[in-house]
């Protein structure tokens, strides 16, 4: 994560996120990780130490023992080699493939499945000895240089204390043997490697929630910046009112050609016009064919009139259809009864048969 202060007070926004995920830009600490693998060591080693050892030397005796020195050739040799071999070859690679398989684990937990080639792209700003010195005298190196320390301090006063501790057991009259002397070395190093490999993994899980709250911090977003976001997602909200505003006039002018088609047109008396047709038998129920407010609310009822199509001032239901119905949408259900009338009346008057 770059070296930088934000002075941003806001949450990220998923798209913030993400974009930072493909720059490579993740809590992680490598500690963690190689922590993690040593502990993991250390208890494979505890669990399984004592029967690996045994089950070598088990084997080393026995072939010894099956072997007459006085004839012993090359070949032996060579076949005792290749058996150790493989044993060692089988030992260690159930163990480092273990410790693979967990530091993979602990490096999906933290930042979960991201590949990103940015941070391997050369920057050539950061080889300056200006910018190479503002690292080396920043906050993070400062910060970085005191978790170093402190670990080498906790390492040797938990080593030195756990050796104080057993100093009685250490004495040379406790050992009468070369085996009991391995045996007490393996158990005390290996109680050292338990506590220093734990401290270590607290060490780094402490260290990976710092770098994990440092990259919240960094990724919190100014509000001109979720603003900035957004208008660039979906444009600038202004121009999109305008965009709309332009199809809707282009809407209407272009369902002026239909008028002459309307059964009648209903208005508000000036302002609004709304143009419905109906044709009894071939509709299920009467449908808009234009509408438009001022300048085209007058084009509609001009084209009306020329062509002999009715126009009747109805207030009340000329506005609800105009705010309520789009152009090629049929009127709603609470509305039929008053069209039916409206156009029952002009059928009335024009001689012809109801549309009811």
């Amino acid at each position: 994560m770059a070296d930088f202060e934000n002075n941003g007070t806001e949450a990220p926004t998923p798209k913030r996120r993400e974009d930072a995920r493909l720059e490579g830009q993740v809590a992680q600490s490598p500690d963690l990780t190689g922590a993690a693998a040593l502990l993991t060591g250390c208890f494979l080693v505890l669990w399984f130490g004592s029967a690996w050892g045994h089950h070598l030397l088990s084997g080393v005796r026995m072939w010894v023992e099956s072997i007459d020195i006085s004839e012993w050739t090359v070949w032996h040799s060579q076949t005792g080699a290749s058996w150790l071999t493989s044993e060692l070859t089988a030992i260690t690679g159930f163990f480092v493939l273990t410790l693979m398989a967990i530091g993979l684990m602990t490096g999906f937990l933290q930042v979960g499945f991201v590949i990103s080639f940015k941070p391997l792209e050369i920057d050539f700003e950061k080889l300056m000895p200006s910018k190479g010195w503002s690292r080396v005298m920043s906050m993070e190196s400062g910060i970085r240089g005191l978790q170093g320390a402190f670990k080498v301090s906790a390492l040797l006063i938990v080593s030195s204390s756990v050796l104080w501790t057993y100093r009685d057991r250490l004495s040379v009259r406790n050992f009468s043997t070369v085996g009991s002397v391995v045996a007490e070395a393996w158990d005390l190093g290996l109680l050292i490697a338990l506590i220093l490999a734990g401290i270590a993994f607290g060490i780094a899980l402490f260290d990976y929630f710092i770098r994990w709250m440092r990259h919240e911090q960094q990724l919190k977003m100014t509000r001109e910046e979720i603003k900035q976001e957004q208008k660039d997602d979906t444009g600038d909200p202004h121009m999109r009112a305008a965009i709309r505003k332009r199809q809707r006039d282009a809407r209407r002018r272009q369902s002026v050609k239909d008028v002459p088609l309307a059964t009648v047109v209903l208005t508000n008396p000036t302002h609004l016009a709304v143009a419905i047709q109906y044709e009894a038998g071939k509709m299920s129920a009467p449908k808009v064919v234009a509408k438009g407010a001022g300048i085209f609310a007058k084009n509609i009822v001009r084209i009306a009139r020329e062509n002999n199509v009715p126009v009747l001032e109805r207030k009340p239901i000329a506005r609800a259809l105009f705010a309520s119905v789009e152009v090629g949408e049929h009127i709603p259900f609470e509305y039929f009864r008053a069209i039916a009338e409206i156009i029952a009346q002009i059928y009335r008057a024009k001689g012809g048969r109801t549309a009811a």
